[in-house]
């Protein structure tokens, strides 16, 4: 297949700072008011976008930096690694002194965030595949309307299953498996609702959410409802055979869905424990170059006010200083999450 792999520079850049139009994000009552996009490090950018395309229809998309495209203005492609910029203002955003990256922008149907996938060079990068029950592990969980045909097309490729007995299993919401990209990032194809797919429009994927493993659920909780003002849902604990989604024959997981303005619960924390018949939990510690680095991207409000009280809380940054970097269309700043998923702070001008 031919790739159609685009970003110009400028464009480039545009992403790395977290350029994107405000009206993806609908208001809150919190300081996190929405959720431009998730992210994760690439190994291989364009190994990985073939995936999701050819797996799940998800469509490659134009820097929203670029602005709206006149008439008969090229199709967005993937930069290549000859191609790959680099910027003072995002080394210090990302501390990644010297490195250069290209960026994938993402969409996914019936999604109302956007996914990208971020890849850096020239700078020592981890590669440790994460399992689901591994601190700071992240899975791009997609329900879709016909699993059967989604894991037939990811067996096809070659994907490795994480699920146990290498099929996908029953659970509550529906059958589901996890499986791993390329790049061996986590991805969970759920069989969606009747009633969901009827509501959704065209495409494979009916609706998409991010889930992070988390240490302690207390801990992200101070972080996502105390620190980021984001309203959360009853948690459930799962035990038995639905574990086997995950690989795991025994132990306990604590569910707990994290509802961000205009995207829903998109995001569930999961925290495991007693896991039996699997590998212990290792924590992962994310730097956003390792391939499968979890990047929640939102948009904030009262910035100065919101760095002020995640110092005050002995939360660290991952932005050199904790200082925001400055464009015309916006601040940003990186923060580092309870279980180091990394977090950015977006105050668009």
């Amino acid at each position: 297949m031919s790739l159609r792999v685009t970003l110009t520079y400028a464009r480039l850049i545009g992403y790395a700072l977290g350029a994107l139009p405000s009206a993806v994000c609908a208001q809150g009552d919190g300081d996190a008011v929405g959720l431009y996009h998730f992210v994760r490090g690439a190994a291989d950018a364009e190994r990985s976008f073939a995936f999701y395309q050819e797996l799940l229809g998800v469509e490659l998309t134009r820097s929203p930096f670029a602005g709206t495209p006149s008439g008969g203005a090229p199709p967005p492609r993937i930069a290549s690694r000859a191609e790959a910029g680099s910027d003072p203002l995002v080394w210090d955003l990302t501390d990644t002194n010297g490195a250069r990256f290209r960026t994938v922008f993402m969409h996914a149907p019936n999604t109302a965030f956007g996914l990208e996938l971020s890849e850096f060079l020239d700078i020592p990068r981890g590669e440790r595949p994460a399992n689901p029950w591994d601190p700071g592990a992240s899975i791009i969980v997609f329900a879709v309307r016909d699993l059967d045909a989604a894991f037939q097309a990811a067996n096809a490729r070659g994907a490795t299953v994480v699920t146990a007995g290498a099929t996908p299993v029953d659970a509550p919401d529906g059958r589901a498996v996890v499986l791993r990209d390329p790049d061996g990032n986590l991805v969970e194809l759920a069989q969606a609702a009747p009633a969901a797919i009827a509501a959704a429009g065209p495409g494979q994927i009916v609706a998409t959410r991010i889930a992070i493993t988390v240490q302690s659920t207390a801990a992200a909780l101070g972080f996502y409802r105390d620190l980021l003002r984001l309203k959360i849902r009853a948690s459930r604990r799962v035990t038995g055979g639905e574990l086997r989604v995950y690989g795991v024959d025994r132990g306990t997981l604590l569910e707990t869905p994290v509802e961000i303005p205009g995207s829903g619960a998109a995001l569930m924390l999961l925290e495991f424990s007693g896991t039996r018949g699997v590998a212990a939990p290792v924590p992962l510690h994310w730097k956003i170059q390792d391939v499968g680095s979890p990047q929640l991207q939102f948009q904030v409000r009262d910035l100065d006010a919101l760095l002020a009280r995640t110092r005050a809380a002995g939360y660290r940054f991952l932005s050199v200083g904790g200082k925001p970097i400055e464009r015309p269309f916006g601040r940003f700043v990186f923060a580092i999450g309870p279980t180091a998923e990394l977090v950015e702070y977006v105050e668009p001008r």
